[in-house]
């Protein structure tokens, strides 16, 4: 794998309304292939977490009410999507180019993930088991063609030392776009509209698409250098 000597710089338009979303999806649905990642904060404000910590701390509850609270206290964006709000979906259409629509109302969310559930495009995710929870959660659906860079990622890259078959995003596309990992403090409702947590995503998607344009083009070499192989044992003995 060639290091390169600069990293990718990605470009990304942002949408808030259904209706500026439209317009963005318009140029989208151009592309036969797309990228698409979510950014997921804990659904609960810091004033809410305050007030149940204090019930906690000052009331007789009942257990139920104390695994409620606390339930909720301790959840972190990797737990079940009712405790989660969806803040961002990045769509990219290469490596250097994203969309990100900001997930702030229920139109445009809606909206986004309408079209992520009924479009006939090709959608690479990176985990998708992690997005799609939150997409089956809101929709009761799936993409209808979909592929998995992660999964490809570790069925190339299998190795008995988990250390040398790790298959994180930033791992693997690191060396292509920089260390654009944030502080996990920023993934809140607080911090949305920043725009490091914009860029952020727009890497996220475009570092997706990067990594599966790799993983093909690396196939087509394995596949064409093993028809070059074949057909040179067939021939040969004749």
């Amino acid at each position: 794998m060639n290091v390169p000597t600069t990293y990718i710089d990605v470009t990304y338009d942002t949408a808030r309304t259904a209706f500026t979303a439209q317009k963005l999806l318009d140029d989208i649905r151009k592309y036969p292939i797309i990228a698409c990642d979510f950014e997921v904060a804990i659904r609960y404000t810091k004033q809410q977490k305050e007030q149940w910590q204090l019930l906690l701390d000052s009331t007789n509850l009942s257990k139920v009410d104390r695994a409620f609270y606390e339930s909720k206290l301790q959840a972190t964006a990797l737990d079940h999507p009712s405790h989660c709000t969806l803040t961002h979906c990045s769509i990219a259409t290469s490596d250097n180019r994203s969309y990100v629509f900001i997930l702030d109302n229920s139109s445009i969310t809606n909206y986004i993930l309408n079209y992520l559930t009924s479009t006939t495009q090709k959608q690479v995710w990176h985990n998708a088991s992690y997005d799609f929870r939150h997409l089956y959660y809101h929709t009761g659906k799936f993409p209808y063609d979909f592929e998995d860079t992660q999964i490809l990622a570790k069925t190339l890259i299998n190795h008995v030392n988990t250390f040398k078959a790790k298959t994180g995003l930033k791992e693997l596309a690191g060396h292509m776009y920089g260390s654009w990992g944030i502080s996990s403090d920023n993934f809140d409702l607080e911090h949305m509209y920043d725009e490091h947590v914009l860029k952020y995503a727009a890497i996220d998607s475009a570092a997706t698409m990067w990594l599966w344009n790799y993983i093909n083009a690396e196939c087509d070499t394995i596949d064409s250098n093993l028809d070059k192989q074949l057909t040179l044992d067939w021939e040969a003995p004749y």
